[in-house]
C-alpha cells in the first residue's frame, strides 16, 4: 500500500499494488466518509483506515487479497511499496537515470516498480548497489520516501517541529529528521492509536501506508478520510498541540 499477472506469488503480497500502468482518475467529491463502491473487505469492519483504504480501492491504487481480505495489519516490503507510489503518483517526472541493482532481476515482478521508484526520487538504494527487496519497510522510511518523491522540504524549525509533535521524537533517525518535518508540515502523518508517538522505527503495516498515502493524495479542499483525532499537525488541532520537547 494488485493486477491481473494471477501466476505472479507477488500477488499475495504488498498493498496489492503490482500495477504496470495506472490511469489517474479524477478526484472525487469532498467527503468525510467515501460511498464503499468497492467490495468491502471483510476484515476492515472495525478497522481506524477503513474508509481511506477503501477510498484507494475505489481509485485502483490498492487491492485486497482473494479470500475478500485487506489484511490491514501486514507488513510490507521495500518491493511492494515501489509499486505503491508507482500507482499512487504516476506523474511525478523521472529525475534520475535507471540504475541495475545487483539484488533485483529483470525477472522479478517488481523490477520495473523498483526502477521508477528510484528514477522518481521515491526510494534508493543501499552501498554495493543493492536495493534490499524483501526488506520490511519502517515507517519513518515511508515518510521519507514520501517527502523526497513529492520534493517536499521544511520550512521551520526542523527539531523545533518534531520536539512540537512527537513524545518519541528523539528516537527518529538523524537521516529521516529533516523529511520526517517537511512530512508532517504537510500533515501527511498519522499516527494511531497516540497522536502523539510516531514510532519511527516500527515497521509499517499495510494500513498505515495506506493512511500515509490518503493525506499524501488529498487536495487542499478535500475533507480528509482519516479520522482528524490521528492527524499530526491536523490545522483543526493547532491550538491544542503540545510540546513534547524535554
Amino acid at each position: 500500500m494488485f493486477i491481473k499477472h494471477r501466476s505472479l506469488p507477488a500477488l499475495l503480497v504488498g498493498l496489492g499494488v503490482i500495477t504496470s500502468g495506472f490511469t489517474l482518475i479524477s478526484q472525487k467529491p469532498a467527503v468525510a466518509q467515501y460511498p464503499n463502491q468497492y467490495p468491502l473487505f471483510y476484515d476492515l469492519q472495525e478497522n481506524w483506515a477503513n474508509s481511506c483504504i477503501v477510498k484507494l480501492a475505489n481509485q485502483g491504487i490498492i487491492n485486497g487479497y482473494p479470500d475478500g481480505s485487506f489484511r490491514p495489519m501486514m507488513y510490507i516490503n521495500r518491493a511492494e511499496f515501489a509499486a505503491i507510489v508507482g500507482k499512487a503518483f504516476p506523474q511525478i517526472p523521472r529525475t534520475r537515470r535507471r540504475v541495475e541493482f545487483r539484488d533485483v532481476h529483470v525477472y522479478d515482478w517488481a523490477y520495473n516498480h523498483i526502477a521508477e521508484a528510484y528514477q522518481r526520487n521515491f526510494l534508493s538504494g543501499y552501498p554495493g548497489r543493492v536495493f534490499k527487496p524483501n526488506q520490511r519497510i519502517t515507517r519513518s522510511q515511508v515518510l521519507v520516501a514520501l517527502a523526497s518523491g513529492l520534493n517536499y522540504s521544511p520550512s521551520r524549525n526542523v527539531a523545533s517541529t518534531l520536539k512540537t509533535n512527537f513524545a518519541d521524537a528523539n528516537k527518529i533517525p538523524r537521516y529521516a529528521q529533516s523529511k520526517i518535518a517537511a512530512a508532517t508540515e504537510r500533515s501527511i502523518v498519522v499516527n494511531y492509536p497516540d497522536v502523539r508517538f510516531l514510532h519511527p522505527n516500527k515497521q509499517a503495516t499495510r494500513a498505515e501506508v495506506a493512511a500515509f498515502l490518503c493525506q499524501a493524495l488529498a487536495t487542499p479542499n478535500e475533507a480528509s478520510v482519516i479520522p482528524q483525532q490521528y492527524i499530526v499537525n491536523n490545522p483543526m488541532f493547532l491550538t491544542a498541540q503540545k510540546s513534547f520537547a524535554h
